[in-house]
């Protein structure tokens, strides 16, 4: 379901409102105004706040598993 993230331009609140259909009309959950402006968010697709790591991809040298091993390029 997309969520969206509003702006009221009467007393600035700003609110994410669930919208099932482009022609739903939203209104200002402070002051009931449907003077909105949809504001562009930032999403979260992993799930983490975190960096994430590419599964397959090696080490620092690009073996997979060799950091930190005896004879590994960054072990030491």
């Amino acid at each position: 379901m997309p969520i969206f993230e509003y702006k009221c331009e009467d007393c600035g609140t700003i609110s994410e409102f669930i919208v099932f259909s482009v022609d739903e009309e939203v209104a200002c959950r402070s002051c009931s105004s449907t003077r909105l402006t949809k504001l562009m968010s930032a999403h979260n697709t992993s799930g983490s706040s975190g960096p994430t790591s590419m599964p397959g991809f090696g080490g620092c040298c690009g073996s997979p598993g060799s950091c930190g091993s005896p004879g590994g390029c960054c072990s030491g």
